[in-house]
């Protein structure tokens, strides 16, 4: 007879299983980072999809309408566009699903993404696209202030150099004293904290929550937020009207959808530069249907906030690899 064999080892340790809702969103990419291509494709389909977004709102507040109304529009199209994405998720689970414990940290992301999403909407219908695009490229750079200011993380030296060195480029854009510094500017930067704050409340609410309950909830108290502002200053839709807000609606909803995929599909550090062709094709947008021409100086600031931004995020990336 042979011996019993013995062990000494413990029993491994059962893992929680995965919330299943975290894999739902449409396969437009592989889950896998191996994909560099594909990421910097559907990074670069996000930047084209967000600058035509940014033309149809200039489009709509050409033709008359508030830049309330049109956040209101622009929330409750994407609303529309991602329900029947998250709606599965909710039926599979249940009820029990909906249900969170920081119901306060969920409102208070609602009214910080509000922020951004009608300090975005009032800069572009007041300001030439590049310009406002540009310096809405500081939202990471006060994500990083922000997350070791009031996150406690650590940030070092270097980051800090870039993070002042972004700021000197929205001066330079602004030119303070040279010219008076447009309300759209004003605008442009209360976008940029509102992304940017929204984005810090994110990288809280992940620890517990699900990614899709945080777009559901997000959703829907932006376009409940945005309801009552945009109530007070309406405008009668047209026809036409009620097509441009289903567009900016939907191609900002596809938008976050193609940046998500191609954050999947490959690591941040390759795909994050093709972010910022946002730039090139806004402004070329603003060249060809709107008459806007972005000078020197703009492009120079646009290039020190652009690049401090994408060391900032390189330098992250490799401390969290560390």
């Amino acid at each position: 007879m042979e011996r019993e064999r013995r062990t000494d080892r413990p029993p491994a340790r059962a893992h929680p299983a995965p919330d299943r809702a975290e894999s739902d969103l449409p396969a437009f990419a592989p889950p896998a980072k191996d994909r560099p291509l594909a990421g910097a494709a559907l990074m670069t389909l996000a930047a084209l999809m967000f600058s035509a977004m940014n033309g149809l709102v200039r489009l709509a507040a050409d033709l008359g309408f508030p830049p309330l109304q049109i956040a209101f529009l622009r929330s409750l199209f994407a609303l529309l566009v991602m329900a029947p994405i998250i709606a599965p998720v909710v039926l599979r689970e249940g009820p029990a699903w909906l249900k969170t414990t920081r119901p306060g940290l969920f409102l208070v992301r609602g009214l910080a993404a509000a922020v951004g999403v009608i300090g975005w909407m009032s800069a572009l219908a007041t300001l030439p696209l590049a310009e406002a695009t540009a310096i809405t490229f500081t939202a990471p750079l006060i994500a990083t202030a922000g997350s070791a200011l009031i996150l406690g993380e650590t940030v070092r030296l270097r980051r800090w150099s870039a993070i002042l060195i972004g700021f000197i480029g929205v001066l330079v854009i602004l030119r303070p004293g040279m010219a008076a510094v447009e309300v759209g500017a004003l605008w442009a930067l209360t976008a940029a904290a509102g992304m940017a704050s929204a984005a810090l409340l994110v990288k809280t609410l992940t620890r517990t929550e699900p990614a899709q309950r945080i777009v559901l909830y997000t959703s829907l108290m932006l376009t409940a937020l945005t309801a009552v502002p945009a109530a007070l200053v309406w405008v009668p839709m047209t026809p036409a009207m009620w097509a441009i807000g289903a567009g900016i609606g939907a191609i900002g909803a596809l938008s976050q959808i193609a940046l998500t995929k191609a954050f999947e599909s490959a690591d941040a550090s390759v795909v994050l530069p093709f972010d910022y062709a946002r730039l090139p094709f806004t402004a070329l947008i603003g060249w060809v249907f709107f008459a806007q021409v972005s000078d020197l100086v703009t492009w120079a600031g646009a290039l020190l906030i652009a690049g401090a931004a994408l060391y900032v995020a390189r330098r992250e990336h490799q401390a969290a690899r560390r």
